[in-house]
């Protein structure tokens, strides 16, 4: 049996674990993200990893990051809130280790997770849509993640849903991920009603109908996904949207989105099924170890 360090870098918490070449968790854990600054984060994978190693015969550590990254040679062109990552070799910074390592952006592990064990392991054609802080997303076409240039590729959140402003503010209120997101869904809400609730209440009181203020804010958050589930449909036909993250969770998610695009072009639903990720929060280590195994056979086939 193999044995694999595993993390999956978070603006708030680094997950690590120690998982086989199967993908089973033999024991896993978090701690906080280090103040961004000092580099502080390399010290602290090195450590996790010279920890499992007093224990485990590990043979290769697998890293699920935030932002653009250029997998053949580690180097992360954006990195989001954790920017000790950003233009970095994150391979040349953990080289003391001497192990194999492989790295990816967070959103295309979650896909490859659900690829390799989850909900669209018979799909060679898919896109992952991931509601939290922002919107997140990765192409999955023909059998193989899309990354596009410097590994941009599936930054759904940026995409302009609105074109109402002057074209010199669309990115500050009207896009994806600012009209789609959980948190800006949070935000509104505390706007509109002076108080302060989490996703999970307001997702509550909306089933309910109990505060019109509330119905209407949940309406344009589940308008947005529609439209831009719609946009991304018509550009790529995939055979499948998957939809991550916390609120995605809940009941009746999928079933609102669909209701909506019925009503934009109920065409679209026969060409791509609507359905939600199986994994949650283990996706991006279970995306990154599988990464991580796919990168390695590839080499050992060309050398």
């Amino acid at each position: 049996m193999s044995y694999y360090s595993v993390f999956d870098i978070g603006g708030t918490n680094v997950k690590y674990s120690v998982m086989d070449e199967k993908g089973a968790m033999l024991e896993d854990g978090k701690l906080s993200t280090p103040l961004q600054g000092n580099g502080d984060i390399f010290p602290l994978i090195i450590d996790k990893v010279k920890s499992h190693q007093k224990y485990y015969d590990i043979q290769g550590v697998a890293l699920s990051v935030p932002g653009a990254v250029q997998i053949e040679t580690g180097y992360v062109y954006f990195a989001g809130q954790v920017t000790d990552l950003m233009y970095k070799e994150v391979k040349k910074e953990l080289q003391e280790l001497n192990l194999p390592i492989e790295l990816e952006n967070d959103a295309n592990c979650a896909a490859l997770a659900e690829k390799w064990q989850g909900n669209a392991k018979t799909n060679e054609n898919f896109i992952c849509i991931t509601v939290g802080t922002g919107i997140g997303g990765a192409i999955f076409i023909n059998n193989k993640i899309f990354h596009g240039r410097n590994g941009m590729a599936g930054e759904f959140g940026l995409m302009l849903l609105d074109s109402q402003k002057p074209t010199t503010n669309l990115l500050d209120g009207n896009t994806f991920s600012r009209m789609g997101s959980t948190w800006n869904l949070i935000d509104r809400v505390e706007q509109t009603t002076g108080k302060s609730l989490t996703g999970e209440v307001i997702y509550e009181l909306y089933l309910s109908g109990a505060d019109d203020s509330i119905l209407q804010e949940v309406d344009r958050f589940f308008d947005a996904i529609a439209i831009g589930t719609c946009n991304l449909i018509h550009t790529l036909a995939p055979e499948k949207v998957l939809f991550g993250g916390g609120i995605s969770e809940q009941k009746g998610f999928v079933s609102e989105i669909i209701n909506r695009i019925k009503e934009i072009r109920p065409e679209i639903l026969q060409l791509s099924e609507l359905d939600v990720c199986k994994f949650g929060n283990n996706a991006g280590q279970i995306g990154a170890l599988y990464h991580f195994l796919q990168q390695q056979a590839m080499k050992e086939r060309w050398g």
